[in-house]
Order: C-alpha cells, then sequence, then structure tokens
C-alpha cells in the first residue's frame, strides 16, 4: 500500500473516530422504571459499550497507520538522500527538489520554520509584489518574477495568468479562493462553519413556509375545516465590501520574499474584521449586510416584543421579548448559569434544530467564565471549556468585534457586552463575488484621517480589494443574544 493510500485510509479512520465518538457523547442514562425503559436503557447501554469498543479499535487502527505512514516517509527520505545519479542524468533535478523544499511559496513546512502561520495567499503576495515593482507594467513584472523565481514558480504562474488587458492586476477565482481559505480561520462567524451559498448573479431568492397548516377534530357528519400553509420569500442581495490597502514601495524593492507576508496578512485583516464586524451586529444600513443582532430584533417584534438599540454612549434601549436575555447587572454564579442555560432554553422553545450551535462572546467575558469559581474554590466551567466547550456546545474564536463598551438602560453600566448563541445551519453566508484584486503605484486615496494622500509623492502602491456577499437566516429566531453582559475578571 503507498503513503497515498496510507493517508487516505487514515482520513477514512479519523471520520470513523468522529461519528462513533459523537454516539458515545450523545448516550445519556434515563430513569428507568418501566419494564420497556429498562429494555431500552439495557439496549443503549449495550450499545454505548460496543461503541467504546469499536473507539479503541478504530484508535488502534490510527495509532498502527501512522506508525506505517512514518516508516514509509523515513524510507523514503533514506532513499532520496542516498540516491546515486545515473550516467547523464540532470542533477538539476535534485537541486529542484532541495529548492522546491526550502521555498516558502511551495513547501508549508518551510514557511513555518520563516515564523510564518502558513504559506497560502504568499504566491499572491509575491505576485502583487512583482507588478506594484514593475510599475503596474506587466510584462516587465514577468520577466521579473521569471528572473527572480523562475518560469514554473508559483509566483510567476500567477502573474501569467492574473494581468488584465486593461492594465489592472485581477486575481481569478482559483487565486482568490486561496485568500478566502485563510480569511476565515481570522473571524469568528465564518471560521464557526456556516452555511456557504454561491450567488453568482448577485442576488438570490428562497421560497420560506412562514405559518403551517392547522388540524382539528371533528364530529361524525360534521364538515372538514381547511387551512393551507403559508409562505414568503428570503431575499438575499450582494453587499460590496472594499479595502484600500498602501504599502510602501521600499518594502517591494528591499525585502526578503517573506515580507509578502506582511501585505497578505494586511489586507486579509481589514476584510476580515469588517466583515465579521456585519455578520455579528450589522443593522443592514448604509449597504451593510443584517447580522445575528438584527434578526434576533427582528424575532423580538414578531413574538410580540420590542427591538433594542445598543449604545456607547447615552441610554441604550434594551430588547424585550424573543430570544433576548438581560444580564443581571449584579451577578453572581446562580446568575450566570441561569442566563446561560436560559439562551440554550429559548432556542429549544423556539424549536430550532439542535445541529450545531455556537457560542460567541468576547474575550472579557470568555476570561471571566473560564476562571469562576464557586464557593468550594472550584472552577465551575474550565474543565469543559479546555475542551471548546460551553454547556455542550463549541466556543468560536472570542472576538472583540462584539463589542464590551455598551451602556444600560439608565448608562448606570458602561461595560454591558453580548453574548450570542447562534445555529450554524441556520446561518447562510451568501459568497457573490470571490475577492477582486487590483494594484496601482499612481493616483491619490484618502487615508484614516481623511486627508488625501499621493502615491507617487510617497512612494507608495496601492491594493485595492473587491468582495460581494450577504448574509441571511433561514429563520430570524436560530440566535438567542444575552444583552448588558458586565461579567469581567476581578483584575483586568
Amino acid at each position: 500500500m503507498s503513503v497515498h493510500e496510507l493517508r487516505a485510509t487514515r482520513a477514512k479512520t479519523i471520520d470513523d473516530l468522529k461519528t462513533v465518538n459523537a454516539k458515545l457523547d450523545a448516550f445519556k442514562p434515563i430513569k428507568a422504571t418501566t419494564e420497556s425503559e429498562k429494555a431500552a436503557l439495557a439496549a443503549a447501554r449495550a450499545e454505548f459499550d460496543a461503541n467504546k469498543v469499536e473507539f479503541k479499535r478504530l484508535g488502534d487502527e490510527l495509532a498502527d497507520l501512522d506508525g506505517r505512514i512514518e516508516r514509509y516517509l523515513a524510507v523514503q527520505e533514506a532513499e532520496r538522500r542516498t540516491a546515486i545519479v545515473a550516467p547523464g542524468q540532470d542533477e538539476a533535478a535534485h537541486k529542484t527538489y532541495a529548492a522546491v523544499k526550502s521555498d516558502i511559496y511551495t513547501s508549508k513546512d518551510a514557511a513555518e520554520a520563516r515564523g510564518l502561520i502558513t504559506n497560502k495567499g504568499l504566491a499572491f503576495a509575491g505576485a502583487v509584489r512583482m507588478y506594484a515593482a514593475a510599475a503596474s507594467n506587466g510584462s516587465v513584472a514577468i520577466a521579473q518574477a521569471v528572473k527572480q523565481y523562475g518560469e514554473n514558480h508559483p509566483v510567476t504562474k500567477a502573474l501569467v495568468t492574473s494581468v488584465g488587458a486593461a492594465g489592472g492586476f485581477i486575481v481569478p477565482p482559483d487565486q482568490a479562493t486561496e485568500i478566502i481559505e485563510l480569511l476565515r480561520p481570522e473571524t469568528a462567524v465564518r471560521g464557526a462553519n456556516p452555511r456557504n451559498i454561491p450567488m453568482p448573479r448577485g442576488t438570490m431568492t428562497m421560497p420560506a413556509q412562514t405559518s403551517a397548516a392547522t388540524a382539528s377534530y371533528s364530529g361524525e357528519g360534521q364538515k372538514i375545516g381547511s387551512s393551507q400553509p403559508s409562505f414568503g420569500p428570503v431575499v438575499a442581495s450582494f453587499k460590496k465590501l472594499t479595502a484600500l490597502v498602501p504599502g510602501s514601495n521600499d518594502l517591494l524593492r528591499y525585502s526578503e520574499p517573506a515580507a509578502d507576508a506582511i501585505i497578505r496578512d494586511d489586507l486579509v485583516k481589514v476584510v476580515a474584521l469588517r466583515e465579521d464586524l456585519a455578520f455579528l451586529i450589522g443593522d443592514g444600513t448604509q449597504n451593510t449586510p443584517r447580522g445575528w443582532l438584527s434578526f434576533a430584533n427582528q424575532y423580538a417584534v414578531a413574538t410580540g416584543g420590542s427591538a433594542g438599540t445598543w449604545l456607547t454612549s447615552g441610554n441604550s434601549t434594551l430588547a424585550v421579548g424573543g430570544n433576548f436575555i438581560t444580564s443581571n447587572e449584579t451577578y453572581t454564579q446562580a446568575t450566570v448559569a441561569n442566563e446561560l442555560a436560559g439562551a440554550v432554553n429559548r432556542l429549544d422553545v423556539a424549536l430550532v434544530p439542535d445541529n450545531r450551535r455556537v457560542w460567541f462572546c468576547h474575550p472579557r467575558i470568555y476570561n471571566y467564565l473560564f476562571n469562576l469559581l464557586n464557593s468550594l474554590g472550584l472552577y465551575v466551567y474550565r474543565e469543559e471549556m479546555q475542551t471548546g466547550k460551553l454547556l455542550g456546545y463549541p466556543i468560536a474564536k472570542r472576538t472583540t468585534q462584539i463589542p464590551a463598551n455598551y451602556t444600560d438602560a439608565t448608562s448606570a453600566i458602561t461595560t454591558g457586552s453580548l453574548i450570542f448563541l447562534a445555529e450554524m445551519t441556520e446561518t447562510m453566508i451568501f459568497d457573490a463575488m470571490s475577492m477582486e484584486l487590483m494594484v496601482s503605484r499612481e493616483g491619490t486615496y484618502t487615508d484614516a484621517n481623511a486627508v488625501t494622500q499621493s502615491l507617487v509623492q510617497n512612494d507608495q502602491f496601492l491594493i485595492r480589494a473587491i468582495v460581494e456577499h450577504d448574509f441571511q437566516m433561514r429563520h430570524p429566531g436560530a440566535v438567542a443574544v444575552i444583552q448588558n453582559v458586565a461579567w469581567a475578571p476581578a483584575i483586568q
């Protein structure tokens, strides 16, 4: 069996392990009083014991596969090091192998050895660097890339396939996908695996059932009452997210190739942060997507409550009803436990599926829960949180995109925050356009202080990024929100 086949078998074994582990986690002993209940419990326990045996078998199989793969790779490495070039064989092949192994653009290990988290996106960044250094001349950029990297290098290939006829640098969809993959772990919402739906025409309508038919008992000879379900649309339309990232031409002239990661990371960061902010608390105004907070407001109003408005100065208006829970300002361990459990209960009562619920919170909230002690001096949630969960549900990457300086209704508290518990199978991101990029060394741009800056005068280059998407919920009630949360560690 080849290394490739062993790795494929290993991947399947891991999937099987996950499946069996999910079955083990799902086992919940029930209180059995009747004979049928006792029989059901016995069957469930027998299945649980069988799954434990299967889990151990799969674990042993995985360990064996890891050992076999490690031995195969060791043999291959030994053969490579002791290989003798046959007469007439071009030694350039061996030099090329060594170069590939040490090239941060083609080797993930080489990139990590240089202190980079990943090598994804470096080909794009290197192409940007070549293009900008060539004063936006595509043919010159390609020639420089060939000279510096070689004809078959990823940077050169990206330039050859990506220079637009109008002089722009447009990254094609396959290259743009590389950037999107890097963007996901940098954000809380995308990183929690929502439903991603392509929207190539910029808009999409999904029919949704808004009410159900009814059923009723009737007597003999009475007419059967008629009813029918009603439907309405969920309409998604593209929202354009843009970014302008200036950089120094000196960086392009004198830096080593690893500096390409600076270009990549800066662009990804500004796009990721703005997108995540919209998905969390966007209100849908000024051409922005609606976020979870807006949909929670919609559900509160639809169920007879009132929407909230959260401010960082002045008095906030707290939401009432729906899936909102207002945190106790004089919080204790008991109130914290009740509010967390209440968020779970709100989703259950709203009949929201329990398929992939995820918590989202500010780091301050996470650190408070992680270090919360009970009266016996024991950590309440730490053991579970170390596994990445809270009350059985995963905790997403904590993010400062959720504000922690909201006021309450009287401005007595100015450290309010929000906790979201969202069902990710109900959360939909409609991606209309992959990232489009353009590089320029001429013209002007407006900086963060609203001052016009000249690229030529400042000896800078500029990257413009555009992505288009929308954010929708299959059901507005698929997210619960704890508002006015002031939980914080004793020392901040």
